[in-house]
């Protein structure tokens, strides 16, 4: 039990650390640039933090369900559904703004620098990631243990708040 808590503590602290520090990073390394669209930019940054906010309190759940030995809370299953849906809102909202913006809307004589759509579409595939990771499939796999049960059985394994989220129904 002590490793399981502190595995989950270790994943939730991780996805906090990363909510925090990619925004920065990536913000101050834009800033060094000329010129950027933080419009067309910031709208797929903020839609990887909020997926990885999800995941912290997905992991923090988890951890107190965990060590105190009871079920998640009866709001997870509602909450994370929504979640689930608001993603799929949020990719498709963020990924038709960015293609307006870049190919249909009245620009300068210049363009949409295609950094800028690199950018947008590269944190929107990410996002789509992370929500692929939490929901349906793992992706991530940092232990060798991990990596062993990939290799040994083939194929991913399925996303732990997924599965959280069908135990919840059959309960």
């Amino acid at each position: 039990m002590p490793a399981l808590s502190s595995r989950l503590q270790y994943l939730r602290n991780a996805e906090a650390l990363c909510c925090l520090a990619l925004p920065l990073a990536l913000c101050l390394h834009w800033h060094k640039s000329a010129a950027v669209a933080w419009e067309l930019r910031a709208p797929a940054l903020a839609l990887v933090c909020y997926l990885l906010l999800q995941g912290v309190l997905y992991w923090h759940l988890k951890l107190g369900s965990v060590v105190r030995r009871q079920p998640l809370p009866a709001y997870f299953q509602p909450l994370f559904r929504v979640l689930k849906t608001t993603n799929l809102f949020c990719i498709a909202a963020v990924a038709a703004f960015v293609s307006f913006v870049a190919f249909f809307a009245p620009r300068s004589s210049a363009g949409t620098p295609l950094a800028d759509v690199a950018w947008s579409y590269g944190l929107l595939a990410f996002a789509v990631l992370e929500h692929i990771n939490y929901y349906h499939y793992q992706l991530m796999y940092d232990t060798r243990a991990a990596l062993a049960s990939l290799r040994r059985n083939g194929r991913l394994r399925k996303a732990a708040l997924g599965l959280d989220l069908r135990r919840q129904v059959g309960a």
